[in-house]
């Protein structure tokens, strides 16, 4: 409101109006964090219908193997992965939540929470694109084989060497954690070790083109067994430890708003 010297600040808001506030965003962040149920639904899902993850396609199949599959279960694959699409979509609400959370650390800077935001977008655009490139392989069955190969080459080789993005999003949340060192940290020490395990368990899948064979192909068992196992386990035990986060350090979040 106007005066004679200039503007007046605005009234602060009453303390039941600051609890409505607060009461809404904990709904919101309620409803975000349930998410992460029809999340991995929709990751096991996917898995289950997806011919090629069941059995996964060998880089060493001839050209009409490749053609083969995917004339065989056309529909599975294209379903399936128009299923795996939301997957991405979801991923991203929870890794934010997260980042959310770490609004609460002890940190002189947000620079590792900005991190986690910029991967948290990342990391799905990798998701999201190889299931593109399995969609293209299936979309025209009767194209060249070659044409067929070079599409199923760019579906595995995406999904599979695409971890930098979760490498990234792993340590950086390591790191904040071991920085976390106020006498209630939002999450446990033990958690920040869970992220460094898992970044090593996920690296080596970011050499399965260098190779048609073995362990780190992008059939092996390394490259897809550990990552995809190591992935699914993530999402689970972040969802369990940012279940308490939310509890413990709502307020405290709520105050750095």
């Amino acid at each position: 409101m106007a005066s004679g010297t200039g503007w007046h600040r605005p009234a602060a808001f009453s303390a039941d109006a600051r609890a409505l506030i607060v009461g809404a965003s904990r709904v919101g962040e309620r409803i975000i964090y349930w998410t992460w149920i029809p999340l991995v639904g929709i990751l096991v899902g996917a898995f289950v219908l997806f011919p090629g993850f069941v059995h996964p396609v060998s880089p060493r199949a001839s050209a009409e193997a490749v053609v083969a599959f995917y004339r065989k279960d056309l529909s599975r694959v294209r379903y399936s992965m128009i299923l795996f699409n939301w997957f991405g979509v979801a991923l991203i609400p929870f890794v934010l939540l997260i980042a959310e959370r770490m609004r609460a650390m002890a940190h002189r800077t947000p620079v590792l929470r900005y991190c986690v935001i910029g991967v948290a977008g990342g990391a799905p655009i990798v998701f999201l694109t190889s299931t593109v490139f399995w969609l293209l392989a299936a979309f025209r069955p009767e194209r060249s084989p070659d044409l067929t190969v070079l599409t199923n080459d760019l579906a595995w080789i995406t999904f599979t060497c695409g971890v930098p993005f979760l490498i990234a999003l792993f340590l950086f949340l390591a790191l904040a954690i071991f920085w976390d060192d106020q006498a209630a940290p939002v999450f446990p020490r033990w958690v920040a070790w869970f992220n460094v395990a898992m970044a090593v368990a996920v690296t080596p899948a970011a050499f399965a083109g260098l190779t048609t064979s073995g362990v780190f192909a992008w059939d092996g068992f390394v490259s897809f067994w550990i990552k995809n196992v190591a992935f699914l386990a993530w999402i689970v035990v972040m969802a369990m430890v940012l279940r308490r986060a939310m509890t413990r350090h709502a307020d405290t979040a709520e105050a750095a708003a």
